[in-house]
C-alpha cells in the first residue's frame, strides 16, 4: 500500500468522518439568482427611422435575463459598470448604426464614467409583444467611436 493511500484511509477513519464524499455530497457553489428582465422604456423609433431609413413600429426595449447573463459573461469586468447606463443610451443615443453582424442596430452614447462610450446592440425585429430586445452591451473607446463615425457606420441621430 502506498503512503498516499494509507494517509487517505486514516483520514477517512478520523472521528466524525463518515468516509469518502459521494458525488451528491460535494460542495457546490451557490447559484446566483438570474438577473431580472429590465424594461428600458420606449425605443426612439422616430429618430432611428429618420436617421437609418428603417420603418420601425413603436415599442419598448427589453433587456432579458438571458441577454444580461450573456453580456456579463462576455464582459465580466465591464458589465457592472455599464448596466446603470444602458437605459440612458437607449432613450438618448449620441450615435446610431446598423449592426452588420446581426439583424439589428447599434445605439452608442459617450459615457465619461466609462472612459469612452457604451454600445447597446438591439434586434430590429420586435418580439411577439411588440418589444425590441437588447442583444448585448459593452464599452467602446473614443477612438473606435470616431473611426466608425469617419467610415459612416455611426451617424448622429436626426432629431426634430
Amino acid at each position: 500500500m502506498s503512503d498516499l493511500v494509507a494517509i487517505v484511509e486514516v483520514a477517512d477513519k478520523a472521528p466524525g468522518k463518515r468516509g469518502p464524499i459521494s458525488a451528491g455530497e460535494r460542495m457546490t457553489k451557490p447559484k446566483r439568482p438570474a438577473p431580472l428582465e429590465l424594461n428600458l422604456g420606449p425605443l426612439p423609433v422616430d429618430e432611428i427611422n429618420r436617421t437609418l431609413g428603417h420603418d420601425l413600429d413603436p415599442g419598448d426595449v427589453i433587456f432579458s435575463s438571458a441577454a444580461q447573463t450573456h453580456a456579463a459573461r462576455r464582459h465580466p469586468e465591464d458589465f457592472p459598470r455599464c448596466l446603470p447606463h444602458v437605459g440612458g443610451v437607449v432613450s438618448n443615443p449620441d450615435f446610431l448604426g446598423d449592426d452588420l453582424k446581426n439583424d439589428g442596430i447599434e445605439l452608442v452614447a459617450r459615457i465619461p464614467a466609462l472612459g469612452g462610450g457604451l454600445l447597446v446592440a438591439l434586434l430590429v425585429e420586435p418580439d411577439a409583444n411588440g418589444n425590441y430586445n437588447v442583444l448585448s452591451c459593452y464599452p467602446v473607446g473614443n477612438a473606435k467611436i470616431e473611426n466608425r463615425r469617419q467610415n459612416g457606420r455611426l451617424i448622429i441621430p436626426k432629431r426634430k
